[in-house]
């Protein structure tokens, strides 16, 4: 009688494993089309949205406010925005580290959040410096447009 612990059943599953990976590696096709576009078979992805940024720099959308303080995007309840914030219309949509289905989440946010404002801020894209051994570091802000907000 086999039991589980055989050596056949040893090299089955070895060879279910590997075979696994490689299909995996092969079904790779959502890298050429954007390099955080998740491939749509599961479980042979990839998870390439998950691959790291280290050593690169890193954007985000946020609100900047007259005192020069910066706030989330979702901490206002309503946008009135002069310009285009939406992809690929607006500005600074080519900055280095932005990940654009983080940006496009948050510019639906503000188009669903369309109304009236009374304080004015800058939508802008942060990029921070991010360097392995040290501290992420504020490097440029590009503006994208200005808005009227309210909380």
């Amino acid at each position: 009688m086999r039991t589980l612990n055989s050596p056949g059943h040893f090299r089955f599953g070895v060879l279910c494993l590997l075979g696994y990976v490689a299909l995996s590696w092969l079904m790779r096709f959502d890298m050429r089309l954007d390099p955080q576009v998740a491939s749509l078979i599961y479980p042979l992805d990839t998870f390439s949205m998950y691959a790291g940024m280290p050593g690169e720099d890193a954007s985000h959308l946020l609100v900047r406010d007259a005192a020069g303080l910066t706030h989330r995007v979702t901490a206002f309840r309503s946008y009135a925005c002069e310009g285009p914030f939406t992809r690929p219309a607006a500005t600074c949509t080519n900055q280095v580290g932005l990940i654009p289905y983080h940006y496009d989440d948050l510019a639906e946010y503000i188009a669903n959040h369309a109304g009236s404002g009374d304080v004015d801020v800058e939508l802008i894209v942060r990029t921070w410096r991010m360097r392995p051994g040290s501290a992420p570091r504020w490097s440029d802000d590009c503006v994208v447009t200005r808005c009227k907000v309210s909380r």
